[in-house]
């Protein structure tokens, strides 16, 4: 049986869309100690009003977390009194400790300025980065933000609720999140340590609340097989509609809280949902902490990996069409040209498009490193399980490095420090045929008795 897995880059690709991270110059600006943020919008979502109030001194000026948000600001006053705006930026330099000041944004540009934005009809998802002007330099290391919206408007946000609004960390104002507006009915599942909100962008899905509610538990069960528990405490997703059956994209951002927004073909099946191993992959990021580009071989190659243990392991395909699926993968990986050491291509992998190569590499890693784990009592899940009681929930961007050291002090000797080194390194494709054959995994997934076949078995089993 032959089995291929585009990447998710295709899809992207597919639908005009670009991944790339909030990107800004930095400039000289100080950070005031407290600000908090207080939203309106009119009844059509087409303008916002922001109310910024620092319990500090303020800094000198406020920006968008996204460079060509600026053209969206239409002004900005402090009461009566007009504040100058430069190429989108508010001079704040003559406020007081203590002072207030207003912003409209036009909402149809700044939607316009965020990356994977969707609107459909009054509901849209895009960045915070284009719509909460901030210091750019040093964002506020304590904020909160109040949304007041007309009746029958809501915001799905993935930021913890504090009080009638929610809390901001400093991630919120350096990475983007997914931020949806609009007159959806949220559906929310608490189970396995997470609270997930999922909402629906638009009308006329074939496929029901209840079928997304079934979808979001299994996702949820599937994902937690691996740390006994989910690997984040809250979670947003956002479903946009695109052509299709099933989840055609999807990508995790991590601004302030974790959210993935999917592209969903409006006309799907409950069972083309279930059977989408998009859902699998993404989620399957959540089980490391934000990492360097540089490491994209590792937290891709991870979450590819799981994408198809963790399908087998609740039974939306057999383990042999997960082996078959793994296979193909090392085989479309081992095609691709080799040009420098694997952390150079995972690095340059957007301007290369070395993504084949990139990501099945780093898939190879994941299955040596869980085989060599299982072989000594322990596993990938368990690794895993222990380390995220140390990074889950803290702020900061980790190295592969660190993480490897930190999954290994478990160990009587280093195990993933070693192979991750190795793996950096290389320049040619790893080979996978000889650890395939001491598993027992052959042509089309086919599985025979072999000396690790006990290993083999495990690893799909919950």
């Amino acid at each position: 049986m032959r089995v291929r897995r585009s990447l998710p880059w295709l899809s992207l690709i597919a639908l005009g869309l670009a991944v790339a991270p909030v990107r800004s110059a930095a400039d000289e600006e100080d950070d005031a100690a407290e600000v908090r943020y207080r939203v309106r919008t009119d009844a059509a979502l087409e303008r916002m009003t922001v109310e910024v109030c620092f319990a500090g001194a303020p800094p000198r000026s406020l920006g968008p977390g996204i460079d060509r948000a600026g053209p969206a600001l239409l002004d900005a006053r402090k009461g009566a009194q007009a504040l100058t705006v430069r190429r989108g930026r508010i001079d704040t330099s003559g406020l007081s400790d203590g002072d207030c000041l207003t912003y409209r944004v036009d909402l149809d540009q700044a939607r316009r300025a965020s990356r994977f934005s969707n609107r459909q009809g009054v509901d849209f998802v895009g960045s915070q980065g284009a719509w909460l002007w901030r210091s750019r330099r040093r964002p506020p290391e304590h904020a909160t933000i109040r949304f007041d919206l007309p009746d029958g408007l809501r915001v799905a946000a993935p930021w913890p609720r504090e009080g009638d609004g929610y809390r901001l960390n400093r991630s919120a104002f350096r990475r983007p999140a997914f931020v949806a507006f609009g007159r959806f009915e949220p559906i929310r599942v608490s189970s396995h340590g997470v609270d997930a909100e999922l909402v629906r962008l638009g009308d006329g899905w074939d496929f029901t609340a209840e079928d997304t509610t079934a979808w979001l538990r299994t996702a949820i069960e599937g994902v937690s097989t691996v740390q006994g528990r989910f690997p984040v405490s809250n979670l947003l997703i956002v479903f946009a509609p695109g052509d299709g059956s099933g989840v055609g994209f999807g990508m995790v951002r991590r601004g302030g809280g974790c959210s993935v927004g999917f592209i969903v073909g409006r006309h799907s099946s409950a069972d083309a949902l279930r059977e989408s191993w998009v859902t699998w992959h993404e989620l399957s990021h959540l089980q490391l902490p934000p990492m360097v580009q540089e490491d994209a071989w590792l937290y891709e190659g991870l979450a590819t990996y799981y994408q198809e243990v963790l399908q087998a392991r609740m039974g939306v395909q057999s383990p042999e069409q997960a082996w078959a699926a793994l296979r193909d993968g090392f085989r479309r990986g081992a095609r691709g040209r080799e040009r420098d050491a694997l952390a150079v291509e995972a690095e340059n992998m957007h301007r290369t498009y070395a993504y084949q190569r990139v990501y099945w590499a780093g898939t190879a890693f994941a299955l040596e490193a869980d085989v060599a784990l299982r072989q000594r009592g322990s596993s990938l899940d368990e690794a895993l399980r222990r380390g995220a009681r140390t990074w889950r929930g803290g702020p900061g961007v980790w190295r592969s490095e660190r993480l490897t050291a930190l999954l290994d002090r478990s160990f009587d000797a280093p195990v993933l420090g070693p192979l991750r080194d190795t793996y950096a390194r290389r320049v040619a494709f790893p080979p996978t045929a000889e650890l395939l054959e001491r598993l027992g995994v052959g042509r089309g997934g086919r599985l025979r008795a072999a000396p690790l076949e006990s290993v083999r078995d495990a690893i799909m089993s919950r």
